[in-house]
């Protein structure tokens, strides 16, 4: 298996992920499709969401919505 190449998490998959993302004090989430090659597509980012535990419900609502 090659190198994993980019910031993704090895735990995710060839499937759409949800996480949050702290940038410049606002919280969103981000979502992408990461591939078996471990790059990202159709990366996008909602929000901004006030504090962590906002944008966490959130992702954690299209995580649900999705399945």
């Amino acid at each position: 298996m090659a190198d994993r190449i980019g910031i993704t998490p090895r735990s995710w998959t060839r499937e759409l992920h949800h996480g949050v993302l702290h940038l410049g004090k606002r919280w969103y989430v981000v979502s992408a499709e990461i591939g078996e090659d471990g790059h990202a597509e159709g990366v996008r980012l909602d929000g901004p969401y006030t504090d962590h535990d906002t944008a966490q419900n959130r992702a954690l609502e299209m995580r649900s919505d999705r399945g």
